[in-house]
């Protein structure tokens, strides 16, 4: 009985990044920091902030093609401008770093979701690689002692879905991950 419920939480683990990498997409109007580091001693490292264009791409010094990266992570983004460069044979062994800005250091959150209604502080919060339901709630301040805990309505595009977070399992099985612009609504009770 332990091997199936070993065998069932590792299952469950190895679905969790996959939900979670669609956090950490990457769309047009994102701003993303690229480091450009070159083996060579004397080069200089250069970090610059870039914006994905409205078609999805990215326009890098030197090279005149430009990179898609709408739809793909920040590494795929940095596996593909590396690529891009050896190509061109502009740099033999570039290393691409791709970070999104930080909040804290003045950047601007690229991905959000907002969480409203019966909670402590309502708002837009910056969407974390896996951040969960309960975990914008918590990041939300918690719940008021006014709120309808087992109405929480979580609103994905035109599609709305009732959530009773008192029967959220300790594993977080049944704790939705969430995507950029998901919208939390706590009703009151």
């Amino acid at each position: 009985m332990k091997f199936l419920t070993y065998l069932l939480a590792t299952c469950l683990l190895a679905l969790v990044p996959a939900k979670a990498q669609l956090a950490g997409v990457l769309k047009a109007g994102d701003s993303v920091n690229i480091e450009l580091k070159t083996p060579a001693e004397d080069a200089p490292n250069l970090t610059t902030t870039y914006a994905v264009s409205d078609r999805g791409t990215i326009k890098m010094p030197m090279l005149e093609q430009e990179i898609p990266a709408a739809g793909i992570t920040t590494s795929s983004l940095a596996r593909r401008i590396e690529s891009a460069y050896k190509a061109a044979d502009i740099y033999t062994a570039p290393m691409i770093n791709v970070t999104l800005p930080s909040i804290t250091d003045g950047g601007i959150a690229n991905h959000v979701v907002s969480v409203g209604g019966e909670v402590r502080a309502t708002g837009e919060f910056p969407l974390r690689q896996g951040m969960t339901l309960m975990a914008a709630i918590n990041r939300a301040g918690g719940f008021t002692e006014f709120a309808r805990t087992k109405g929480v309505k979580l609103l994905r595009g035109n599609r709305e879905t009732i959530y009773d977070m008192r029967k959220i399992n300790p594993d977080g099985s049944n704790n939705p991950v969430l995507m950029d612009g998901d919208q939390i609504i706590v009703p009151a009770g």
